[in-house]
């Protein structure tokens, strides 16, 4: 593990958003890239189990992060928009960042949402399928639509966070 000013060192040119800065500095990620990797690997624990509460993960871009980041919601620019419950929602989202899995939008990012299990399963009854051992639900236009239920429930008694992010190395 790297101090905080190691890793800034470290990973001078390698696209480290502000956010993720912010982050590693106050302790809520921590670095756990291994020695050679070709990339760096920031990570947080998941949230705890709250009753009545359910955890779902979603992988995203740099732009989408930001939104969530700077607006507490989801933005309704993603047609399908799929959250994945559980701790195998959070392993099935880290397969877009580590390359077992591969979408268009080039992930980032892997977000944690906490939100009421009523909601979850409001959607889940509105659109879901499995997804390698998870459950995922779309939020998006072209899939549940359920995406204003869920940013009300987000902003009404959610909460987020990153809970890993991938870095590209500097370019040479």
């Amino acid at each position: 593990s790297y101090s905080f000013c190691t890793l800034l060192e470290m990973v001078k040119g390698a696209r480290l958003s502000a956010y993720d800065k912010e982050l590693l500095k106050k302790g809520c990620l921590k670095d756990v890239t291994h020695k050679g990797g070709s990339s760096y690997w920031l990570e947080a624990e998941s949230s705890e189990d709250k009753e009545g509460m359910t955890r779902v993960y979603r992988p995203m871009g740099d732009n989408e992060a930001e939104f969530v980041i700077a607006n507490g919601q989801l933005p309704d620019t993603q047609p399908y928009q799929a959250i994945i419950e559980g701790d195998g929602g959070r392993i099935y989202a880290e397969k877009y960042l580590n390359g077992k899995k591969w979408v268009d939008s080039s992930p980032t990012t892997v977000m944690e949402f906490v939100v009421p299990s009523l909601v979850i399963a409001q959607l889940m009854a509105i659109q879901c399928k499995p997804e390698d051992g998870a459950m995922s639900m779309g939020l998006g236009n072209k899939a549940g639509k359920g995406l204003p239920i869920f940013n009300k429930a987000l902003q009404d008694a959610g909460s987020w966070k990153v809970v890993k992010v991938k870095r590209s190395p500097p370019k040479s």
